[in-house]
């Protein structure tokens, strides 16, 4: 796919799956990495804390750097939720399998918040989608958890990787799970006039 891009594009974030995302698409962007703590108030529900986190990385990057004028910035940030608990990303081996036994067999939704902002832009978008995990048994389980994929992943995996076999069905967006849900970030892109088809 061929764009004409007409605004250049800041993306606010670590996540190197994010970044191929905006390879893949032949977008031209700077890359900058925020430090937000990510810790849920008390009585924070799922869906506030995500949108407040995207939020604030968006809002870092531009205080952090206030020479950005024509730029967008996206900021974004996925939360893995089973029963209205946020389930958050183990930084230690010894997180992951607990975690993994917690989603066996059940259904849980994944939700990325993205915002947009701009000299004269702000704005927060949602996108939800549900993961079925299939029911393994312990060993192959803790088989996966010994394995360096599921540190700092959201729920303990990837669908993207090995972490594959785990899931059994998912309704909604793909991309979404894997941590940008692209195919509402390029409309945004059209709607805002970031972007605009490349004339033959």
């Amino acid at each position: 796919m061929k764009f004409e891009q007409i605004r250049p594009l800041v993306l606010a974030s670590g996540s190197p799956r994010r970044k191929e995302y905006f390879q893949r698409y032949g977008l031209d962007f700077s890359l900058l990495k925020t430090d937000i703590p990510e810790i849920q108030d008390p009585n924070e529900p799922p869906e506030a804390f995500a949108r407040r986190l995207a939020l604030e990385k968006g809002q870092d990057a531009r205080r952090r750097f206030p020479h950005l004028k024509k730029e967008v910035i996206v900021s974004a940030d996925t939360i893995v939720i089973l029963n209205n608990r946020v389930l958050g990303k183990p930084t230690q081996a010894g997180e992951v399998l607990p975690m993994l036994e917690l989603l066996n067999g059940q259904t849980h939704q994944v939700l990325t918040a993205y915002a947009l902002l701009g000299i004269d832009l702000e704005e927060v978008h949602c996108e939800w989608t549900s993961v079925e995990f299939f029911s393994h048994p312990s060993e192959l389980l803790n088989a996966y958890a010994q394995t360096a994929e599921p540190l700092d992943k959201a729920g303990s995996y990837s669908i993207q990787g090995v972490g594959s076999f785990l899931v059994k069905s998912i309704q909604g967006s793909y991309n979404n799970v894997v941590g940008l849900p692209m195919e509402k970030l390029l409309q945004d892109f059209f709607r805002l006039s970031v972007i605009q088809p490349k004339r033959a």
